[in-house]
């Protein structure tokens, strides 16, 4: 799950490289906004734009990527067709969704603050290796296994 950047991408291939990736649906939707304000830059809250943004939002969940480059190229707006061409096969949310994958970042961001609130309390200061084996105890923790863990450690 990424915004889009390169090195988000860059990092999933090496430590994933059989991995589904996908683009976030919110960072999706925020460059669908952006290309319908390129494309009515004077009807801010009009009904045109909400409805082109409306039928292209259809568009983008049903993996229909083309029809969105299509316009955005018909109306010399290279730079944003760009970014939907570049991650055609990441957008596939229909599909995605099908199989059962989450299309948005939110459980991920949910889970990464349940770590992120262990380990960065006032006064905590971690070493990578310590660091490392607290992410292995909060996970169990988390997970209610830490008996079994426990255990394993005894």
């Amino acid at each position: 799950m990424g915004d889009g950047a390169a090195w988000v991408w860059n990092v999933a291939e090496d430590v994933c490289p059989d991995g589904c990736q996908i683009v976030d649906w919110f960072h999706a939707v925020q460059h669908l906004t952006d290309a319908a304000t390129a494309l009515y830059p004077d009807e801010k809250d009009s009904p045109k734009r909400q409805r082109w943004l409306k039928t292209y939002t259809d568009h983008l969940y049903m993996g229909r990527i083309h029809k969105i480059t299509a316009t955005l190229y018909q109306h010399d707006h290279a730079d944003l067709a760009g970014y939907f061409e570049n991650h055609q096969r990441r957008m596939q949310y229909l599909e995605f969704r099908e199989e059962g994958f989450p299309i948005g970042s939110g459980t991920v961001e949910s889970g990464v603050k349940q770590f992120k609130h262990r380990l960065t309390g006032p006064g905590m200061r971690w070493n990578a290796a310590n660091a490392n084996r607290m992410l292995v105890i909060r996970a169990a923790v988390l997970g209610n296994d830490f008996h079994d863990l426990w255990q394993q450690a005894a």
